[in-house]
């Protein structure tokens, strides 16, 4: 997530340049081919050019609002995270007093939520931007390790090291691990240290949990589906190659040096509409290890300080931005 006030020039050179360069070049050549070398007929009236610029402001903007959803709805999702940890953490460890067990369900529990995500934080070739300009901007950062190491890190550091060879086989880790926790619940109630409602108030919150992920995964495996996607650049193209053509008589008009001007004026109103595209394309899979990912990691930070905070455990740093950006 970006947390910077400002956007610095280089950022934004860095996902515009691309586009600047190619509309330069074809307003240059409209501009050569109608004042240079006098081919008038390149110029076409700006009505049908506006017409579907209009009309490409509706479509994206449309595509904007969904991208928009998806990168709210996964907030959502993990502030119930955040939510059920809370509400499970304080339960068991008011219901349960074996303190060992407790700790080593919420010490699963903190694993949990970090091998999530780590799965989460795969990359999905067909539902991840065709740019990559929002991940390679980051560079490697220990958040995008490769997954095997990733998870035996984290069991270990949870001290869960015995786990890792029997979950890194699994196609679900995440599922895996609550998977055992539901188990080890109901062990405690066929050994009466939870009674019958106990224990299905505990379960509830790890059914949670199963939701919760499952929201998650819904939205890491479906992208925004390919034809908004897709025909919204499309659109966005075909509006910046035409636009210089349409602006060529009436800028002519205003001097006899006018028609240069089609150069910048292009090249800006196609910076506007090529960086609105580029906002609903890099935000519509908010787990594709970019800059405006959902900060998943710094929740599951929060939610591991409030559950050794319940334990009366020494508490880690919180994450910090590091660029402007959390993740």
């Amino acid at each position: 997530m970006f947390t910077g006030k400002d956007f610095t020039f280089k950022l934004l050179w860095h996902f515009a340049r691309k586009n600047l360069f190619r509309t330069m070049i074809v307003s240059t050549v409209a501009v050569i081919l109608y004042q240079v070398l006098d081919f008038t007929f390149v110029a076409i009236p700006f009505l049908p050019v506006g017409t579907i610029g209009t009309a490409v402001a509706f479509y994206v903007g449309f595509k904007n609002n969904q991208a928009y959803d998806r990168l709210w709805e996964a907030r959502k999702l993990w502030g119930g995270f955040t939510n059920t940890s809370r509400n499970f953490s304080a339960q068991l460890i008011a219901l349960v007093e074996d303190k060992t067990m407790v700790k080593e369900l919420l010490y699963r529990h903190i694993a949990y939520l970090n091998v999530l995500r780590l799965q989460l934080r795969k990359t999905i070739p067909w539902a991840t931007s065709k740019e990559n300009l929002h991940q390679t901007f980051r560079g490697e950062r220990a958040e995008l390790e490769e997954f095997d190491h990733g998870l035996k890190k984290i069991l270990e550091e949870n001290n869960k090291g015995e786990y890792y060879e029997a979950l890194r086989v699994k196609n679900n880790v995440a599922s895996g691990i609550l998977k055992l926790q539901i188990m080890d619940l109901t062990r405690l109630k066929r050994e009466k240290k939870l009674d019958e409602y106990e224990h299905s108030d505990l379960v509830r919150h790890v059914n949670e949990l199963f939701n919760l992920q499952g929201g998650c995964e819904r939205l890491k495996s479906t992208p925004l589906f390919r034809q908004y996607s897709i025909f919204s650049r499309v659109f966005v193209v075909l509006f910046i190659f035409l636009l210089p053509f349409g602006l060529l008589k009436d800028l002519g008009n205003l001097a006899e040096w006018g028609v240069w001007l089609t150069i910048p004026f292009s090249m800006l109103i196609s910076w506007v509409f090529y960086t609105m595209e580029q906002i609903g394309e890099f935000s519509e899979n908010p787990f594709d290890n970019s800059v405006n990912d959902t900060p998943i990691a710094a929740i599951c930070r929060n939610i591991e300080i409030d559950i050794k905070e319940f334990l009366g455990e020494p508490l880690p740093a919180k994450m910090n931005p590091v660029d402007d950006v959390l993740l």
